[in-house]
């Protein structure tokens, strides 16, 4: 007998994890070969792969409503979800912060010397959001990540038909907060308010779709969302970085395409039984360790090349290739020793009656 739909493991959602993670590595590898590596050989169309942020909150949408179609209206489900995602975030988080945080005490020259201001520790450690950037800065999407759990999981005390309504009611009410509010002072309006709010709501949105197994041309899906992401990245290269500080014209360049290429990947699978390629699988498995680790790793490497620096581009090669191979053989290694061991802990805890 087919298991029922929403439960089957998604390959495609593996494989788009791990492509997500290995496209921001390769916009930060941009900047450490900047600073340590001589001339680049990555120009700046290498930040258009931090549009893998927008991707991983449209992922992030979509598993919520995938994952949880049968946990409405049960407010015993509820505590179960955030412990869930508590154990799947924050752990791990503070594992890596941790280590941050030592080398911070001892070097503050090596950690957050590109921002002129103090990072509020304890909430780095909470992921609340702050007027600066947490001690680790890519944790600024953990905060979002945060936000997005506690939220839906309060919508999961309606009815599964009510779902849409709400989420569609919160896009409404975030979309009015970002023009009524387009520069808040205070960090949780500004979180509150952020349009990239609408990437996991967008999400969402096709989990629900896809959970009733309603999948119009997922193959047409894919080659648009795959073509859209291809000219955004195209029309930002003169100035990336602004592209990506405008939040709106980010949801629109990385985030509905990230939508359509979520919707396709998974009919595929699902239609056709497409099955993600092992090494993408083993790479989303490893992603969210990669995204913590990477940035660290790069600079690590960096430091350690820079003495060695010459003109031509062989070493820039050898940079950005040990740098990204030692940053996903470390996710690896962390992956199996804490992260997997973790959760499957945490698995066990749940089905354990209380």
């Amino acid at each position: 007998m087919k298991p029922p739909l929403a439960h089957q493991n998604l390959t495609s959602i593996q494989a788009l994890r791990g492509l997500a993670a290995l496209a921001v590595c390769i916009a930060h590898l941009h900047a450490v070969e900047a600073k340590f590596g001589g001339t680049p050989l990555l120009g700046d169309w290498a930040l258009s792969g931090f549009g893998g942020v927008d991707l991983f909150f449209v992922i992030s949408g979509f598993v919520m409503a995938w994952v949880t179609r049968d946990s409405h209206s049960d407010i015993t489900a509820l505590p179960h979800f955030w412990f869930a995602r508590f154990m799947r975030i924050y752990p791990l988080w503070w594992l890596i912060l941790s280590a941050v945080v030592a080398v911070w005490v001892v070097r503050p020259d090596w950690v957050y010397s590109s921002h002129l201001s103090q990072p509020d520790i304890l909430k780095s450690y909470l992921l609340f959001p702050a007027t600066e950037l947490p001690l680790h800065a890519v944790g600024w999407t953990l905060i979002h990540e945060v936000w997005f759990y506690f939220v839906f999981g309060l919508f999961l005390l309606a009815p599964p038909h009510i779902l849409p309504f709400l989420l569609l009611a919160w896009g409404t009410i975030v979309s009015a907060a970002a023009l009524l509010f387009p520069t808040p002072t205070d960090p949780f309006l500004a979180l509150a308010r952020n349009p990239l709010t609408l990437e996991f709501i967008l999400g969402a949105f096709v989990g629900i779709l896809a959970s009733k197994a309603q999948f119009p041309a997922p193959r047409l899906m894919l080659q648009l969302g795959c073509f859209a992401v291809l000219l955004a990245a195209l029309s930002i290269r003169e100035a990336p970085s602004a592209a990506f500080e405008e939040m709106w014209m980010r949801v629109g360049l990385f985030g509905v395409p990230s939508a359509f290429i979520v919707w396709g990947w998974v009919g595929l699978e699902q239609t056709n039984r497409v099955v993600a390629p092992h090494w993408a699988q083993a790479l989303g498995n490893w992603s969210y360790a990669l995204y913590l680790l990477h940035v660290l790793v790069f600079v690590a490497i960096g430091r350690l090349a820079a003495p060695l620096s010459r003109d031509g581009p062989l070493d820039n090669i050898a940079l950005l290739i040990v740098a990204l191979v030692i940053a996903i053989f470390a996710s690896f290694v962390l992956h199996v020793l804490f992260e997997r061991p973790l959760q499957a802990q945490s698995r066990n805890w749940l089905k354990k009656p209380h």
